[in-house]
């Protein structure tokens, strides 16, 4: 016990950081809208810098919560080292571009730098969110998960052509010819493109959604343990056989639990419903 106490925790640590990046983060925009601090090359680029480096803290959260729970770990570890090579050429990109910004000169080194940076960024980051939907839904959902799978990899292909389709001319930032006609005005590419933003953006909302199932169902495991009530709130087995015959004041009982658990938002109505089915059939 008091060897898991004292354990390093990487997925607390890393949440502080971004708590404390957030918080910096947070003030500092206020700071300059407000007109507090003066909107320097050298503050916007500090902001930008820590607005970078806690847009990757928040990216490795989650495996670093299946790290420290010596889940997945040698995956978990590949995300993690990609991920924190990325944050460092993202910081190092940073650098680079205020460089030239201050200079004022456009050099095509800078552009090949960024470009190769945010192309592996979108490798890692698409390859993250394939492997969590894995994760998450292993053989469950398979045509949600091919339509996932497709979306991201349309995106990618997306974002991709545009990053490589990218010019500098006359030290303006412009697009190719054959990259403009085919990402902005080809109907049917932009159709695809749209769609697939709303299939991932349906994706994580399902996610953060069974995130929250998940919790709410450890919160009632925990309460049911705790009140010995064992087998009355069990919400995902309902298909288990039920040999015991509950008596009419012990299914008023549980009828009424139940009643105040839908009450209070704790459980759904379809899952009120089938439980109260269950107590009733087996009066």
């Amino acid at each position: 016990m008091e060897t898991n106490k004292n354990k390093f925790n990487l997925f607390k640590l890393l949440q502080n950081i971004a708590v404390i990046g957030l918080i910096l983060v947070i003030g500092l925009v206020s700071l300059f809208i407000t007109g507090v601090l003066p909107r320097t090359m050298v503050a916007i680029e500090l902001t930008t810098m820590v607005g970078l480096a806690l847009f990757g803290i928040l990216l490795i959260l989650p495996w670093a919560n299946y790290y420290n729970q010596n889940r997945y770990k040698i995956l978990s570890l590949s995300f993690l080292i990609a991920t924190g090579i990325c944050i460092l050429l993202w910081e190092i990109a940073t650098l680079v571009v205020f460089g030239a910004l201050r200079k004022q000169t456009g050099d095509l080194g800078i552009l090949h730098f960024v470009r190769i940076t945010l192309f592996l960024s979108m490798q890692v980051i698409i390859a993250s969110s394939i492997c969590s939907c894995v994760i998450k839904f292993y053989k469950k959902y398979i045509p949600f998960q091919v339509v996932i799978y497709l979306s991201l990899a349309y995106v990618d292909f997306y974002l991709s052509t545009l990053l490589f389709g990218v010019l500098i001319q006359d030290g303006a930032i412009d697009f190719s010819t054959k990259v403009r006609d085919l990402l902005f005005f080809n109907p049917i590419v932009r159709a695809l493109i749209i769609l697939s933003v709303a299939y991932l953006i349906a994706f994580f909302g399902i996610i953060s959604g069974s995130r929250r199932r998940r919790v709410r169902n450890a919160i009632l495991a925990k309460n049911r343990k705790l009140s010995g009530d064992v087998g009355i709130l069990d919400l995902d087995d309902e298909d288990e056989p039920e040999t015991n015959k509950r008596s009419t004041d012990d299914a008023e009982t549980q009828l009424e639990k139940i009643k105040t658990m839908l009450d209070k938002g704790l459980i759904t109505q379809a899952e009120y419903d089938a439980k109260r089915k269950s107590i009733i059939d087996n009066m």
